[in-house]
């Protein structure tokens, strides 16, 4: 079988859980046999230009013929049997898959946000969640300069979605990262249910030795300082912990910087700033539990499956598909702070009980999360999408 992956790189100054999980999807087809190629572009050749370039690439956002052209080009040297799309946006666009499906390609859609409704990617705007835009309105989006606060671009970013939800819901075989992103792609977004399958995200499987999780008293935090992340939500909760000894360390950066930096006043908590991908596994490696108090739907929560990986157990909010990722392996809160606080404390006051829940995490991480798991899956997927092509073309299903 041959693959042509399609991806719009996120810039590499901004660590992507996206970017790793093409990588390890790639690296995973590539090792079960399957002749995968590469057609990408990077949102740093955008960032790096001119404002010349910035402003073209804008004026292609909705619709780009020129990124149409590039994949014709591809398609012709690699002739893939396949085409599998990850994100397009912002230099790729749906001109893309409808000219790999104009020549008769099946086409492979992995969804990881809910852009193809909402212009943020979240339903979540003002500290609150926010579902005022829904397929045929998306004007609030607009109004509300969902999109880095700006008009033009929240009106690019919506035409160009929109577009795109048009021809995704019924023509591409669509993969979602968790069930719980299936039933709002079904529900919320218009896709025809017989389309959608599931295929959560793979994280490997680390390669460095891990202590049990009671040998720590640390709590961590990974990810970005953003209000939908659930940092006020934690930090009202540690201020109501009454575990001694307990410690909360915070990896990354973000627009919230401020307040966690405002927060190391209290000497129990500590911040590391933004940190590469092998130093933050060992910070979760060195955690007693890692915290998830997102406030927002999340449609997978990559975050929960590395900590698993390393047999850490996860203290979350549960929010989106955090309660369907976690499954037994922590503790899930709701969004209460005294019971995300009460939550802490268990783990901190119980070591028979974080060993244990990390044990399940780990074997949740085996049977779910694995790059090994996680192709079969793919590979399942796409022999749907081959056989569907070759009824359609009345062909023979490719090999």
């Amino acid at each position: 079988m041959r693959v042509l992956v399609v991806h719009n790189r996120y810039s590499a100054a901004t660590p992507s859980g996206e970017n790793v999980s093409v990588d390890l999807e790639v690296d995973g087809l590539r090792a079960a046999g399957v002749d995968v190629h590469r057609h990408e572009v990077s949102n740093d050749d955008v960032l790096s230009g001119g404002v010349v370039d910035k402003l073209r690439a804008a004026a292609a956002t909705t619709w780009s013929p020129a990124a149409a052209a590039r994949l014709e080009a591809d398609v012709a040297r690699v002739r893939p049997d396949l085409v599998h799309i990850h994100n397009l946006f912002p230099l790729l666009t749906a001109s893309v898959p409808s000219r790999a499906l104009a020549r008769g390609l099946p086409v492979v859609w992995t969804a990881r946000n809910l852009r193809v409704t909402c212009v943020e990617g979240t339903q979540f705007r003002a500290g609150a969640d926010c579902t005022l835009c829904h397929p045929g309105w998306r004007v609030p989006g607009v109004r509300h300069r969902c999109y880095r606060g700006s008009l033009g671009a929240s009106l690019l970013v919506t035409g160009a979605t929109s577009i795109f939800r048009r021809l995704a819901r019924t023509r591409t075989t669509t993969i979602a990262i968790s069930q719980t992103l299936a039933r709002w792609l079904v529900d919320s977004a218009g896709f025809d249910p017989q389309r959608v399958h599931v295929k959560y995200n793979a994280v490997a499987t680390p390669d460095i030795a891990v202590p049990a999780p009671s040998t720590s008293d640390t709590f961590v935090f990974v990810g970005k300082f953003a209000a939908y992340k659930g940092i006020d939500l934690l930090l009202d909760a540690w201020r109501r912990i009454e575990a001694p000894g307990a410690r909360l360390r915070f990896v990354g950066d973000g627009p919230l910087a401020d307040t966690i930096r405002a927060a190391t006043s209290d000497p129990r908590i500590t911040w590391t700033g933004q940190l590469p991908a092998r130093e933050v596994e060992r910070e979760i490696a060195a955690a007693r539990a890692v915290l998830v108090p997102s406030v927002w739907d999340e449609p997978f929560g990559r975050v929960a499956a590395e900590a698993f990986a390393l047999g850490r157990p996860v203290i979350t909010t549960g929010r989106g598909a955090l309660a369907e990722v976690v499954d037994g392996g922590g503790w899930i809160t709701g969004t209460d702070p005294a019971a995300v606080a009460l939550a802490i404390d268990e783990a901190a006051a119980s070591d028979p009980l974080v060993d244990e829940r990390g044990a399940a995490g780990r074997a949740r991480h085996r049977a779910a999360f694995t790059p090994e798991a996680t192709i079969s899956r793919l590979l399942e997927i796409y022999d749907v999408a081959l056989a569907e092509a070759a009824t359609r073309q009345g062909g023979p299903t490719a090999q």
